[in-house]
C-alpha cells in the first residue's frame, strides 16, 4: 500500500509533538514566558514587535483548552514544534523526490529520519517546550517555503500566492521571516520566466493581507489592556513598536573579536544540533546539492548565510533561537548527503546509520531537555511577592524577576495588593502614563516629577534635542519623589543591591525583607520571617546545574539574606542572624563575607571551635593578601584562655 506524503508528515508531527508535550514546562519560565502568557490571557500586547498573530492564536489556545494561560501557551509551542518537524519532512521529501531516484521508499525514509533529527535538535526542542514565539514562527516560515518550492517544482500558481500570504502571516508572530527574504528574491530571479508583474503584485497583496494581523495592535491598545507594552494606540508609537526601534542599539555594533567568539559559539551549536556524526553528511549534501540542484543550493545558502550574518550581529543573550532557519537548512543538507550516499551503498546501511542517532538523541538528551518539572522561575517570583509587606511598592530591575511576578499577579491574582514597577521600563513615556492611570493614589503625589521626566523622555524618543544632564536629573527626581511620597503611606521595597538602581537608592536605609530590601524611614523592630518560609525546593534541586541566566535570577536571595542577617545582628537577634548566614552559605558557598560574618557570630557566642571550622571551610575564598593562620592562632589562644579559666573555676 502506498503511503502518502501527508500521512508520513502526520507521523513526524505525532512523534515530535508527543516528545515536546511530555517535556514541556508546566508553568511560567524565564525570559519572555510570563509576559507572553499574560498577553495571551487577556489578550494584550507584548514587547516589540507586538507579535499580534501569536497573541491571537495563544488566546485561542487559552480559551479552547481551559488550562492555566501559561500551560496553554506552552502547549501551543509543543504543537507548533511538531508542525515544524512535519513541514521539514515535506520539504525534504519534495526535494529528494525531484532528484528522480526510483527508490521513493528510501528517500521518504531519509526524509522522516531527518525531520525527527530536526525535532531532537537542542534549539528546536528548547523552543518547543516553553512559551515563546520561535516554534510557531519557524513552523509558518517553513510552510511558506514549502509552498514556494512546490510552485517552483511545477505545481499550480496558487501555491506562490499562498507562500506569500504565509510569510505575511509569519510577520505577525516574529520578524524572523525577514531572514528568508534574500532566498525568496533569488527564487524569483531564477524563475523570472514564469513570473510577470501582475503575479508579483498579487503576491505583494497576499503578503499584505497576511500582515494585517498588525491592525490588532492599535485597536487593542485603544482599549487599554493590562498588558499594553508600548501602548501602540497612536501612529507614532505603533510605528516605533513594529520597527522595534529600542532594540537597534544591539544591532551591527559588535567588535571583530566579539564577532569571532560568537561565530565559534554558533559553529559548536550547529555541530551539536544533530550530533557530530551528521557533519560529514551535511558537507556531502551541500556538495551534492551543488551538483544536482545548483539553484536550489543558492536558495538554501542564502537562507543559511543571511541568518548567520544577521544573528551574529545581534547581541542579545537568547540569540540561539534566531538560528532556527540555518538549522533547518543544515538538516536539509544532511538529508541530501544521506540520499547521495544511499546511491552508492545499500539503503539498509543508510537506515542503520540514521536510526541509531534518531533513537539515541532523544534518549541521551531527554534529561537535559526535559522541562516537565521546572518551577524555578515561579518559585523565585513567589518568594519575591509572598514575603513583601502589604500594599508595598516594589522596584524590580531584572526582566526574569518582573515578567513571572507580573504573570502571577495579573493572570493568577496572586498578591494583587502590590504595585510592581519595572525600573528599566520606567524610562519609557508609555509605561509612566500607564502607571499614573492605574495607580493614581499611590503615585499621584509624585505626579509632577513623573510628568517632568516623561516630557523630557518623549523628546528623546522622538530624537529631538534634549540635555542628557537634564534628563538624568529629572530621572533621579522622579524616583526620589515616588519613594518619598509613598513612604508616608506604604512600604517601598526592591532589588536595590544591583546595577544602576543600587546607586540611585544607595543612601536610603534598608533592611532585608523576604527576597527584597525594604527602605525604612526610622528605627523599628524587624518582623519575624523564619528562613523556613522560603520555598527553595526547586533552587536546591537545580543548584549545581544552573545556567548563567538562572544564576542571575536567584542572585537576589544572597543580597536579601545578607542584609537580613546584618539587620538582625545589629538589633541583637544573634542566632536568627546566624540562621540567615547559614541559609546563604548553603546556596552560595563561595561568598567569603558570609563565612566571616558567621564566624564572628560564633566568636561572640564563645563557640571558638565552630568559628575555626567555619574559617577553614571558607579559606579557599579568602581575599588575596590575607593571613588565615593569624586568625587560627588567635582563636586557639582564646580556646586555651577559656579552658584555663574553666579549669580554675572547677578547682
Amino acid at each position: 500500500m502506498k503511503i502518502s506524503r501527508f500521512t508520513w508528515a502526520a507521523v513526524s508531527f505525532g512523534i515530535a509533538a508527543a516528545m515536546f508535550i511530555l517535556t514541556m514546562e508546566p508553568t511560567v519560565g524565564l525570559i519572555d514566558s510570563g509576559e507572553l502568557a499574560l498577553a495571551c490571557s487577556e489578550p494584550g500586547i507584548a514587547h516589540p514587535t507586538g507579535y499580534p498573530l501569536y497573541i491571537l492564536i495563544g488566546r485561542l489556545f487559552v480559551l479552547l483548552s481551559g488550562l492555566d494561560p501559561v500551560l496553554a501557551t506552552n502547549l501551543l509551542s509543543a504543537i507548533a514544534g511538531g508542525i515544524a518537524a512535519a513541514v521539514l519532512f515535506a520539504i525534504l521529501d519534495l526535494l529528494l523526490g525531484s532528484l528522480g531516484n526510483s527508490n521513493r521508499s528510501l528517500t521518504r525514509a531519509i526524509s522522516i529520519m531527518v525531520s525527527l533529527l530536526f525535532a531532537a535538535s537542542r534549539t528546536v526542542w528548547a523552543a518547543s517546550t516553553i512559551t515563546e514565539v520561535y516554534a510557531l514562527e519557524i513552523a509558518i516560515d517553513l510552510m511558506a517555503l514549502f509552498c514556494l518550492l512546490s510552485w517552483r517544482a511545477g505545481e499550480r500558481r496558487s501555491l506562490f500566492f499562498l507562500g506569500a500570504y504565509l510569510f505575511g502571516l509569519s510577520s505577525g508572530v516574529h520578524m524572523m521571516f525577514v531572514l528568508f527574504a534574500p532566498a525568496v528574491l533569488l527564487l524569483i530571479i531564477f524563475e523570472r520566466r514564469r513570473i510577470d508583474l501582475r503575479m508579483l503584485l498579487f503576491g505583494a497583496v497576499f503578503f499584505i493581507l497576511g500582515a494585517t494581523a498588525y491592525l490588532y495592535l492599535p485597536i487593542r491598545a485603544a482599549q487599554n489592556p493590562c498588558a499594553n507594552f508600548g501602548d501602540p494606540s497612536s501612529f507614532e508609537r505603533f510605528f516605533r513598536h513594529i520597527t522595534a526601534w529600542q532594540y537597534r542599539v544591539w544591532m551591527f555594533k559588535r567588535p571583530a573579536a566579539e564577532l569571532l567568539t560568537s561565530l565559534k559559539s554558533f559553529a559548536f551549536q550547529l555541530a551539536g544540533e544533530a550530533s557530530v556524526f551528521a557533519i560529514p553528511f551535511a558537507l556531502v549534501g551541500a556538495v551534492f546539492m551543488v551538483i544536482r540542484k545548483r539553484r536550489l543550493f543558492w536558495i538554501c545558502l542564502a537562507i543559511f548565510a543571511f541568518d548567520v550574518v544577521y544573528s551574529l550581529n545581534y547581541s542579545i543573550p537568547d540569540i540561539e533561537s534566531y538560528y532556527l532557519p540555518a538549522i533547518a537548512i543544515w538538516l536539509l543538507w544532511i538529508g541530501f548527503g544521506a540520499a547521495w550516499i544511499a546511491e552508492k551503498l545499500k539503503w539498509r546501511f543508510i537506515a542503520a546509520i540514521f536510526l541509531l542517532p534518531i533513537i539515541a538523541l532523544p534518549i541521551t538528551r531527554w534529561r537535559e531537555m526535559d522541562r516537565s518539572d521546572y518551577y524555578l522561575a515561579e518559585e523565585t517570583a513567589e518568594n519575591l511577592l509572598a514575603l513583601a509587606p502589604r500594599d508595598a511598592i516594589i522596584y524590580l530591575n531584572n526582566w526574569d524577576w518582573y515578567a513571572p511576578a507580573k504573570y502571577l499577579q495579573q493572570a493568577r491574582g496572586y498578591r494583587e495588593d502590590l504595585i510592581l514597577l519595572d525600573f528599566e521600563l520606567m524610562r519609557r513615556s508609555w509605561y509612566l502614563e500607564g502607571l499614573l492611570e492605574k495607580y493614581p493614589q499611590a503615585l499621584g503625589p509624585a505626579r509632577t516629577e513623573i510628568k517632568d521626566f516623561k516630557t523630557k523622555v518623549i523628546k528623546f524618543e522622538r530624537r529631538e534635542e534634549v540635555s542628557p544632564s537634564a534628563l538624568e536629573t529629572a530621572w533621579r527626581r522622579m524616583h526620589y519623589a515616588i519613594a518619598r511620597s509613598a513612604l508616608e503611606t506604604r512600604p517601598v521595597c526592591g532589588t536595590f543591591y544591583t546595577s544602576e538602581m543600587a546607586n540611585l537608592f544607595e543612601s536610603a536605609p534598608k533592611i532585608g525583607r523576604g527576597a527584597l530590601l525594604e527602605i525604612v524611614v526610622s528605627e523599628r523592630s524587624i518582623s519575624r520571617i523564619p528562613t523556613a518560609l522560603y520555598k527553595l525546593d526547586e533552587f536546591r534541586r537545580l543548584h549545581d546545574n544552573l545556567s548563567w541566566r538562572e544564576k542571575s535570577m536567584v542572585s537576589i536571595y544572597r543580597g536579601a539574606w545578607l542584609a537580613r542577617a546584618s539587620n538582625l545582628h545589629e538589633t541583637g537577634f544573634i542566632e536568627r542572624s546566624a540562621d540567615y548566614l547559614e541559609l546563604s552559605l548553603s546556596f552560595f558557598p563561595d561568598h567569603w563575607n558570609s563565612y566571616k560574618n558567621l564566624a564572628v557570630i560564633r566568636i561572640e557566642q564563645g563557640r571558638y571551635e565552630e568559628a575555626i571550622d567555619i574559617f577553614r571551610e571558607g579559606e579557599p575564598f579568602i581575599p588575596p593578601g590575607s593571613y588565615p593562620q593569624m586568625i587560627y592562632d588567635d582563636l586557639e589562644r582564646r580556646i586555651e584562655e577559656r579552658d584555663s579559666l574553666s579549669s580554675m573555676d572547677d578547682n
